[in-house]
């Protein structure tokens, strides 16, 4: 008997793509729910205000947009900033996420989250002259641009063993980085639909993620 939730096309292989709508569709759902979870509010111990998953929500955040560069580009291993910034520059809105900024904010952000959960200390953008250092503020809410960095000159002073310099800071708007995603996937998805490379790079990282026997 077939399983009623799910749809007709899945197992077809000759059926890609509206399988990659759905399956699109599927994942934005899946993010947009982590999402929710991450930013309801919650009280905290010791403070007057209520916290949220900042990081958990930036890790989620990260991890959509790696998902989409390596389906748009058609390959699952190594991808990087510049794939990632190839899928924000086409689908997301701009001029919001331009090349520089999807550098700077997965360079900052996505290895320390992935591999400690955690944007600790200070960021170095290297290729910059002279180097920027770069810290961060999360917030919960809608405001736009969603990332932009902020040129802001001080020190930390609480968490590290000594006064840590900066230079930069950059503001993340969580929820506005779930909304601007959620305006991309469906400009995304239509593009699958008219362009034959598209779905064929999606086709491809179908194959490496679900291996026929």
């Amino acid at each position: 008997m077939r399983n009623s939730k799910h749809p007709d096309h899945r197992n077809t292989a000759n059926d890609m793509a509206p399988f990659a709508k759905s399956f699109l569709e599927a994942r934005l759902d899946g993010y947009r729910k982590d999402m929710r979870i991450c930013l309801t509010p919650v009280s905290s111990r010791g403070r007057s205000d209520v916290m949220h998953a900042y990081f958990a929500a930036l890790g989620a955040s990260c991890g959509f947009l790696e998902y989409m560069a390596a389906l748009f580009s058609g390959h699952v291993n190594g991808v990087g900033w510049q794939q990632v910034a190839a899928w924000t520059e086409r689908f997301m809105p701009q001029p919001d996420y331009d090349r520089e900024t999807t550098r700077i904010f997965l360079g900052a952000f996505r290895h320390s989250v992935a591999h400690r959960g955690i944007a600790t200390g200070i960021w170095v953008d290297r290729r910059m002259t002279p180097h920027n250092r770069v810290t961060w503020k999360l917030l919960a809410n809608s405001r736009r641009p969603a990332c932009s960095l902020v040129a802001e000159s001080g020190a930390l002073v609480k968490d590290p063993p000594w006064p840590c310099r900066y230079t930069h800071r950059m503001h993340i708007h969580l929820k506005a980085l779930e909304l601007d995603l959620a305006i991309a996937v469906p400009r995304y998805i239509s593009a699958i639909a008219t362009e034959p490379g598209l779905l064929t790079n999606f086709a491809s990282c179908m194959r490496q993620l679900y291996p026929i026997s």
